[in-house]
């Protein structure tokens, strides 16, 4: 059922359809990317904003979720981009000091954990596939390449992980 022209006909219901749908794929990828669980939270009230705002440019020559993710990845990038200069002289917050919340927010500081040492095209292509559980498709679209060319850069990725281990 597509629901983002639902959206873009001012249906509130389908809106919070698709955030319930969509939220917690787009939280993860985004916390994969930040490494911030408040930032990402923030990043994901506004990529379900943008999608209110954008649902009539949606072009169904791409999966919803595709389209949705490409938002939350461009958001990401464009709030790292404004971050990185304010964050140069300012100092970590201790992780002593940090209260995990529930397991799965600790299964996602450890995915981060462990993806931390691979390069940005190799961690987002196994956010994309793992955290968005997209296709090689919609991946391919997302970064621009071949469907086949995404899963064999997801599968060096994954090589490259188990060697480290």
């Amino acid at each position: 059922m597509k629901l983002i022209p639902k959206i873009a006909r001012g249906d509130i219901y389908a809106l919070e359809l698709l955030y319930k749908q969509q939220k917690t794929r787009v939280y993860r990828l985004i916390l994969s990317m930040t490494g911030d669980s408040y930032l990402a939270e923030d990043i994901t009230q506004e990529t379900f904003l943008r999608v209110q705002e954008q649902a009539g440019t949606y072009r169904n020559d791409i999966s919803e979720t595709a389209w949705i993710v490409t938002i939350a990845r461009n958001l990401t990038y464009d709030v790292l981009r404004r971050r990185s200069h304010e964050l140069v002289n300012e100092t970590s917050v201790s992780s002593a000091a940090f209260v995990l919340p529930d397991t799965e927010e600790q299964s996602n500081l450890m995915f981060l954990d462990l993806i931390k040492d691979l390069l940005q095209p190799e961690k987002e292509i196994i956010c994309l596939r793992i955290l968005a559980d997209l296709t090689w498709k919609e991946i391919g679209q997302i970064t621009n390449q071949s469907a086949d060319a995404s899963r064999k850069r997801y599968m060096r990725s994954l090589e490259k992980l188990r060697s480290r281990l």
